[in-house]
Parts: C-alpha cells; sequence; structure tokens
C-alpha cells in the first residue's frame, strides 16, 4: 500500500467534520429539549401556583362565608321564630360543614403555613361563637315550646334567671344576645383572622409565583441562548460546508474545463483528491506535450514536420511571408557513399545551420527526405538581396567538413506567400524557381517569377 507522503495531512478531514457536527448538534439538541422540558413545567407549575392561590382563597372565603351564613341564619331565627332557619342552620353545620372542608383544604395545601394557623384560629372562634348561638336558638325554641330540639342543643342548659323571664323578655334576650356588642366582637375576631390568612395566602402565593416566574424567565433566556447556539451552529455548518467542499469542488470544475491544475484547499480528501488530479494532470501534461512535440516536429531534425507547417500556416498572417523550399544537393551520393548514420547526421548539420540562419519570427521545417522549407515573415517584398546572402552564408558553412561529415550545398526556390494560393501552388511555384537553380548547376537560389 503506497504510504503518505505528509501533504494530505493539512486541512479538517470532512469525516472528522461530520463527527464534531453531529455530536455538536446532538448535545445542542438534547440541551435544548431539556431546556424545554424545564421551560414547560416552569410554566405549569406557575399556573399551578396561581391556580391554587385562586382555590385557596376561595376556601379562606367559604369559611369566611359559612360562618357568615350560621349567623345570618341564627339571627334570622331568632327575629323571626321560623323553624326553616333553624334547620338551614344545622344542615350548614352538619351536613355541607363548609368550614370543615375549608380547613381540611388548607392542611392538604399548605400544611404549618401561617395562612392555615390563622385560618384554625378563625375557625376555632367560629366554634366558640356557636355557643351562643346555640344557647338564643334555645331560648326560642322554649318560648315556643318547640319540643323538636336538634341533637346538638339538646346539651344547652337555660340559666334559671332566663328562665323565669316572661316569653316577651326571653325573645328580647336572645335577639340581643345575637345583635349585642360581644357577638359583634367575636365576628370581628374571626374577620380579622381571616383577613391574615387571606394576606398570609397572598404573600406565600406572590412569593411562590416570583420564584416560579424566575425560573420561567431562566429557562426561556436559556432556550434563546441554545436557539440562537443552534443557529450559529447551522450557520457555522454552512460556511464551513462551503468553504471545505462546495467551493473547492466548483472552483475545480473551473480548473479543470481551463485544463489546469485544482489549487489544494479545501478539506483534507479534497485535498488529497487534488494532489491525485495534480499528479495524474502533470503526467497527462508531459504526455501530450511529447504527442503534441512528435505530430508536430521531425524526429530526426527537431524542427517541424510537414503537421506542424500546416497547422503554423493555418495560424499565420502570410501576406508578407516568403517560402523558401531548400533541397541538399547530391545528397543520395552522400547517403550511398557514407551510410545513412552519416546521411542523418548531415541533415541534422544542414536543419542546425538553418536555424542559427533564420531569425526566431521566421518557421523552419523539414517536410520529407531532404527537403527543408522556410517560412520568413513580416518581410519586405523587395528582399531578394537578403535571402542570397542568407543562402550564401548557409553554404559557405556546409561547404567547411566538420568531423568525419563530407561538405554539403543546398538549392533554394523562392515563392512569395499569398492568401489565394494552397500549399500545393505555393509548393510548386517554389519547386519551379529550385529547378532554375539545379538547372544551372546548384547551390544557389532562385524566386519564382510567375
Amino acid at each position: 500500500m503506497k504510504k503518505d507522503n505528509g501533504k494530505t495531512r493539512g486541512g479538517l478531514p470532512l469525516r472528522v467534520f461530520n463527527y464534531i457536527v453531529l455530536v455538536c448538534s446532538v448535545a445542542v439538541t438534547v440541551v435544548l429539549l431539556l431546556s424545554a422540558v424545564l421551560t414547560f413545567r416552569a410554566f405549569y407549575s406557575y399556573a399551578e401556583a396561581t391556580e391554587r392561590f385562586v382555590k385557596l382563597q376561595e376556601t379562606a372565603d367559604s369559611l369566611m362565608n359559612a360562618s357568615d351564613y350560621l349567623t345570618s341564619e341564627a339571627r334570622l331565627y331568632t327575629v323571626t321564630e321560623k323553624r326553616i332557619h333553624l334547620e338551614n342552620y344545622f344542615f350548614e353545620a352538619e351536613t355541607e360543614k363548609n368550614r370543615d372542608r375549608a380547613l381540611e383544604t388548607m392542611k392538604e395545601a399548605l400544611p404549618g403555613s401561617e395562612a392555615l394557623r390563622q385560618l384554625e384560629q378563625a375557625m376555632q372562634k367560629s366554634v366558640a361563637l356557636m355557643d351562643k348561638e346555640y344557647y338564643a336558638m334555645r331560648i326560642i325554641l322554649l318560648v315556643n315550646n318547640d319540643e323538636d330540639i336538634p341533637e346538638a342543643m339538646k346539651m344547652v342548659e337555660i340559666s334559671e334567671h332566663d328562665m323565669e323571664l316572661p316569653n316577651d323578655e326571653k325573645r328580647k334576650l336572645a335577639r340581643r344576645m345575637m345583635h349585642d356588642e360581644e357577638y359583634e366582637a367575636w365576628k370581628d375576631r374571626i374577620r380579622s383572622d381571616m383577613k391574615r390568612c387571606v394576606d398570609s395566602l397572598s404573600r406565600e402565593s406572590a412569593e411562590m409565583r416570583d420564584k416560579m416566574r424566575k425560573d420561567l424567565h431562566r429557562s426561556l433566556v436559556w432556550m434563546c441562548v441554545l436557539i440562537l447556539l443552534q443557529s450559529a451552529e447551522l450557520t457555522a455548518i454552512f460556511v464551513l460546508t462551503t468553504r471545505l467542499g462546495i467551493r473547492p469542488l466548483i472552483k475545480a470544475v473551473m480548473y479543470i474545463d481551463n485544463e489546469e491544475k485544482l489549487p489544494e484547499k479545501g478539506s483534507r480528501e479534497f485535498r488529497y483528491l487534488a494532489q491525485a488530479y495534480n499528479k495524474m494532470y502533470s503526467v497527462h501534461y508531459r504526455n501530450m506535450k511529447k504527442l503534441s512535440f512528435k505530430a508536430y516536429h521531425d524526429e530526426l531534425t527537431g524542427l517541424y514536420n510537414r503537421a506542424g507547417f500546416d497547422l503554423i500556416v493555418q495560424n499565420l498572417d502570410t501576406s508578407d511571408t516568403a517560402f523558401l523550399l531548400i533541397d541538399s544537393d547530391n545528397f543520395k551520393e552522400i547517403n550511398d557513399n557514407n551510410g545513412h548514420d552519416v546521411g542523418d547526421r548531415v541533415l541534422c548539420r544542414i536543419a542546425d545551420t538553418l536555424k542559427g540562419s533564420f531569425r526566431p519570427s521566421d518557421y523552419v521545417f523539414r517536410i520529407g527526405g531532404d527537403e527543408f522549407v522556410v517560412l520568413m515573415t513580416g518581410i519586405d517584398r523587395d528582399i531578394r538581396k537578403l535571402i542570397g546572402e542568407k543562402v550564401y552564408s548557409i553554404n559557405k558553412i556546409l561547404q567547411k567538413g566538420v568531423d568525419d561529415l563530407p561538405p554539403i550545398t543546398v538549392s533554394v526556390g523562392v515563392a512569395m506567400c499569398s492568401d489565394e494560393l494552397e500549399f500545393a501552388d505555393l509548393y510548386r511555384n517554389a519547386d519551379e524557381a529550385l529547378y532554375k537553380v539545379k538547372e544551372n548547376g546548384r547551390n544557389g537560389f532562385s524566386f519564382y517569377s510567375g
């Protein structure tokens, strides 16, 4: 297995990034759900506390209302002497028992509280006040000779002094007992205990609701913080995903379309892919360059070949270009007498001499065998003298033997290019000029005269 060369270790791996995102998302979601649960719990607790306060306040009012109801029925009975009020009194006291129920409700809701203590005191005073109410109503029963005495009143004994009073005085006594200052003082004390009970309820409930309100506010704040955190996390995911994956991928497509190397940026995986692609691209580029060179260059001399000539002519402004068809003089004899290896070396020497004799803006071709072509670009129409000097210089160089290579000369036919001429026409014109040189003994040049 091929080892990592260390270059791919830079950047954040997408796998690690995904794991980090997953863990963070799960953690934030769990905390957010927990915060939501706590918020709902705080909300319901606050609602329950408010509802309980209302219920307890109604309970306290119920005890006071029951006490006032008993007072009202007892007074009505002593005034109207109608038995229905007596029955209503004992129905409330012994059957409905609203006072007892209110006290039990308070004991269950707030055991040991200050409000319960105040309520119990009010209950005790209300029960104590019943003794006076029993006595007054017992006198009315006696006045009316009503022997259907409620069980709770049978133990009430009328004093001898009151027994000796006339019935009218007995009635006055009963009514006075239910309306005198002492009775009102007892009622005021009951009302005072009830007020303290309600005040205690309000205070305790307010403290509880304030605590719950703070808990609810804290939970809501945490929820907002977590929502913002999750929003920031989503934004970070979008930014990092774009930066590490999407943006490098989009840029990679652009670089690939432009046949360029990929920038090694982004996540670790993408950098690894970019490096792998760049390696393949480099190999492919070198291979294509070699193939391209071979396709358009002569393998022996390194000059442009016929395919290279066609490619260059298609993209060249030939309006001010001269076409030089160059033929090696007596090359067949050199090849036959000295062998192909020497012949190839002679061709290479001719190619090197041609390249060294013309400008970089000119193009030198070997189009086959011992035939060469030169395209001189950007020239004036009157270049006969310049070409003559170049041909003379080239032949002077080639006539000097180098190492074991035999001397050689070249003949040159020149034709001026134009947009109307095809390669075949241009070649035929230059070849006609070249033929004249060969007829005149070679080692020279001639212009096509039309």
